[in-house]
């Protein structure tokens, strides 16, 4: 698990397929060892044995929703991309039936796929989620991926710690502002992103991310001043987050088309 400033909390845990019929995952989306929802993958039910279903319960049917509406005959699960605000005005949180209990991800008979769906085709995405702590709200995401729907995969989640506070969906390090350290730069010059800082500093755990929050590089900071070849670097927005002793570096910059 690893725990991130300006309240959000992000966990990653290794890649979990649900593929036979019955399987399921139960997510504790704040770490407070009280579990919120099951994942649950139906596969090749129903009277004709033609049905897939991907869904996701709430274990506190009363209290926690999922970020959807409904749309034809069930209550569909939204996926959100990448910036995506989770928050009390985001609208609907109708992803759960108010009588069933559960919400449909991804729903296929005789492997067509219901229209409604926005999970179809190999889709990754992100669930919003809210639950009710001590009389407030608490928002987070869990990023799943649905395959040819018949395999419901969870990758990872988040959540925003300070209650009735937004998140957004997608990476931890997106939606934070850019914080000073003293002596910290990062700037492009010819072909080059070069980082730099005092000398004598701390080793630090940097890594940098592109606009969609996709890790692209990850080291240890060593010396005084660090340089790489922009061309393995995406166009647009890279996020530079370096950890150290003394302190958090987090510099947004810009990287022109190559």
């Amino acid at each position: 698990m690893t725990s991130v400033h300006a309240q959000y909390v992000y966990i990653d845990i290794p890649d979990t397929t649900l593929e036979f019929n019955g399987d399921y995952f139960d997510l504790d989306l704040n770490n407070d060892t009280i579990l919120d929802f099951r994942f649950i993958q139906y596969q090749d039910t129903g009277t004709t044995g033609l049905i897939d279903h991907s869904i996701i319960a709430p274990i506190d049917s009363i209290t926690s929703k999922v970020y959807g509406r409904q749309r034809g005959f069930f209550f569909y699960v939204d996926k959100l991309n990448v910036g995506d605000s989770i928050s009390f005005s985001s609208n609907p949180w109708q992803g759960i039936s108010s009588t069933d209990f559960y919400g449909t991800i991804e729903y296929r008979f005789d492997s067509v796929s219901d229209p409604y769906s926005q999970w179809q085709d190999d889709s990754e995405g992100f669930v919003g989620l809210r639950l009710t702590k001590n009389d407030s709200l608490l928002y987070g995401w869990v990023r799943i991926m649905i395959e040819n729907g018949e395999k419901l995969i969870i990758k990872d989640f988040a959540y925003q710690s300070k209650l009735d506070s937004a998140i957004d969906a997608g990476h931890l390090w997106i939606s934070i502002e850019e914080k000073y350290l003293s002596g910290h730069k990062g700037f492009v010059s010819q072909d080059k992103l070069i980082l730099t800082r005092p000398k004598n500093s701390s080793i630090a755990k940097t890594s940098i991310y592109n606009s969609e929050g996709k890790l692209l590089i990850s080291g240890n900071w060593v010396e005084a001043k660090w340089s790489m070849p922009i061309h393995i670097l995406k166009t647009g927005f890279i996020t530079v987050v370096s950890e150290s002793k003394d302190g958090i570096w987090v510099n947004k910059i810009f990287i022109a088309d190559q």
